[in-house]
């Protein structure tokens, strides 16, 4: 002991520290924490203190004390980091995908720590102690060095066997490319995939394409006309593209894809054809924000429109952006990445932007904040969108909190109004977290909650206070269409990004009264809806659906 007493002293204060936070982490975190994986975690997490305890001992003692003391905050800190991830956010995050998430932890740092539950604080009592230790203690100076390689023997040992585990469970591919980071962590834990993340072990190259120089493939044939179909696809391009590809398994999707049959019209075919369609991404949308007495317009739209009652929200890395990625162009992201930012530059050309643009119709879209987070105005390009318009580009007047839907309407409105045939997407941010915090938006409605609903949570009322502001620019909108005679000639479609984020699920539970939110996937169920009476009527449809069936 005494000729190994820094190996020792690293050891345990490393092995301490990394094996409480996964525990703390998997105990938090998952229902049945008690499995095979927590079993890999153990001996990766032990492989991982024996690796770095033997290199601590290779180097003078002062500097070996600041190596283990930096592993165990930043395992940590990492720990507390993914806990309030899920708590605020609704979703762990990745290094990979930080653009967005670890920028609004930046931007709303005192919320953000605000809303960390106390048992999240635990994962740091083993660093602070370790830290304590360190400052009245001194280790041996003598090191070992034929017993530190036997220790690093050992380490390889374990992570070996952590790693077979991982090939015998067929998970070798969750690791390398982690699309679902939450089974990913609970596979492998808070230390693997952490080192994973930053080193970006088998990481995808990530393909950009230039939506100018592409060049578009020529057909090769006539397009195939199925019999009995009154509907018809031209994939001649997608054959040649098909014919001149060589991984085998994408000429397998494009062949299977290809042969699928082709669905004929039906009853629902054409009945906004020729419409005006105003595409709205509402910010943290929900059902507590639908109020027949403090949001009577959008209680109307929902009651007067195709009401979509069991539509879900998916989250993914960065959960804004992804929504609205997969909203406009209907494509899966990649949960590992911030998809909006990562393919930005790629030629988006079966985007709803572009499929409208090339009916003919005016493309815009349009925000009331910077892009902070998202890169959207090269998105939108690449998307076929022909105008962008954000707060830096509209004389907004700027208040406390996130800025005002109904100005963003009164700013936006007759820059499209007059357009023969138009297609307009909002991003709206009246409704953004945090709720329990005072803001421009947040209060400027609390009298008329009040009168309504006095025995409702702060937090609850703030929310309503910024879902009013919306339903004012909501009012707004149905108000100039009409006045311009466009309103019967315009269909609007309205959902959620997420839901208001940063509210525990028993305050959603609480004030929601359609659905319970607690059971199954319930809290990312959110309200969808398209408002166009003229042509719609009024339907209540009950089938399930999500972001990706818009």
């Amino acid at each position: 002991m005494k000729s190994n007493g820094r190996f020792s002293e690293y050891l345990i204060r490393l092995t301490v520290c990394m094996t409480a936070a996964e525990l703390l982490f998997r105990f938090l975190t998952f229902p049945a924490p008690f499995d095979f994986a927590l079993f890999r975690i153990l001996l990766s997490t032990a492989g991982t203190s024996l690796f770095l305890a033997s290199l601590c001992s290779l180097v003078p003692h002062k500097a070996g004390r600041i190596i283990v003391l930096f592993f165990c905050w930043l395992i940590g800190i990492y720990a507390v980091i993914q806990l309030g991830m899920k708590n605020y956010l609704g979703n762990y995050t990745s290094v990979n995908a930080g653009g967005d998430m670890f920028g609004r932890i930046t931007e709303f740092i005192i919320p953000f720590i605000k809303a960390l539950k106390p048992q999240y604080w635990l994962a740091l009592v083993c660093p602070l102690i370790c830290t304590f230790v360190s400052w009245h203690s001194r280790g041996h100076s003598f090191r070992n060095v034929k017993n530190i390689m036997v220790m690093l023997a050992a380490s390889l040992i374990l992570s070996l066997a952590s790693y077979l585990t991982v090939r015998s469970s067929g998970l070798a591919s969750l690791y390398a490319y982690p699309k679902y980071i939450e089974k990913s962590l609970r596979e492998f834990g808070l230390s693997k995939f952490l080192i994973r993340d930053f080193l970006a072990v088998g990481k995808e190259e990530k393909i950009t394409l230039d939506p100018v120089s592409t060049p578009a493939a020529q057909p090769t044939e006539e397009p195939e006309v199925i019999e009995e179909q009154h509907r018809t696809i031209d994939d001649s391009a997608w054959k040649a593209l098909a014919e001149s590809e060589t991984d085998e398994n994408v000429r397998m999707i494009d062949s299977w894809l290809m042969g699928r049959p082709v669905e004929d019209y039906n009853e629902m075919t054409g009945l906004l054809e020729g419409k005006n369609l105003i595409y709205i991404m509402i910010e943290a949308f929900d059902y507590i924000a639908v109020d027949e007495q403090l949001t009577p317009t959008l209680y109307m739209m929902k009651e007067n429109g195709w009401d979509f009652t069991t539509h879900y929200t998916p989250k993914y890395s960065c959960t804004t952006g992804e929504s609205e990625f997969i909203s406009e162009i209907s494509l899966i992201p990649e949960s590992d990445v911030c998809t909006p930012n990562q393919y930005k530059y790629n030629n988006f050309a079966t985007s709803i932007f572009s499929l409208f643009r090339n009916e003919g119709y005016y493309t815009s879209g349009y925000h009331n904040w910077i892009d902070e987070f998202y890169d959207r105005r090269e998105l939108y390009k690449s998307s076929g969108c022909q105008a962008y318009l954000n707060y830096d580009d509209l004389n907004f007047h700027t208040i406390r909190g996130w800025q005002s839907d109904l100005e963003l309407m009164e700013l936006t409105v007759p820059l499209y109004i007059n357009e023969d045939k138009f297609f307009t997407l909002y991003v709206t941010s009246s409704m953004h977290f945090p709720y329990d915090e005072s803001s421009t938006l947040g209060d400027r409605y609390l009298n008329e909650i009040n009168a309504v609903h006095p025995d409702y949570k702060l937090n609850i009322k703030r929310y309503i206070s910024k879902a009013m502001e919306l339903d004012k620019a909501m009012a707004y909108l149905l108000k100039v269409l009409e006045e311009n005679g466009k309103l019967g000639d315009t269909a609007i479609v309205f959902f959620a990004d997420h839901h208001p984020l940063n509210t525990p699920l028993n305050d959603i539970a609480a004030y929601t009264y359609e659905v319970d939110r607690t059971v199954g996937l319930n809290e990312d169920r959110t309200p969808f809806v398209i408002y166009c009476p003229s042509a719609l009527g009024t339907k209540k449809l009950d089938e399930v659906n999500s972001t990706f069936d818009i």
